[in-house]
């Protein structure tokens, strides 16, 4: 499942940035700046998003060790 979304995903891209190119090339820019702007607002969501997966996994690590040492005392 996860490597069709990330075909999906490659697709879209490919896509995204020919159409960028078809823009600039038939004198659209302001689609194309557009298209630009929507590829920057989807990585920076990228990265945020993993981001607080990693602030998660980092959360809950510091509490499980403290968990395991209540145990073992």
């Amino acid at each position: 499942m996860k490597k069709i979304f990330s075909r999906i995903a490659l697709g879209l891209l490919l896509l995204t940035i020919a159409a960028i190119v078809l823009c600039f090339y038939f004198n659209q820019f302001t689609y194309a700046y557009a298209l630009i702007v929507v590829l920057l607002i989807v990585f920076g969501a990228m990265g945020q998003l993993y981001r607080l997966k990693s602030d998660e996994y980092m959360y809950a690590k510091v509490n499980r060790r403290e968990e395991y040492e209540d145990y073992t005392r």
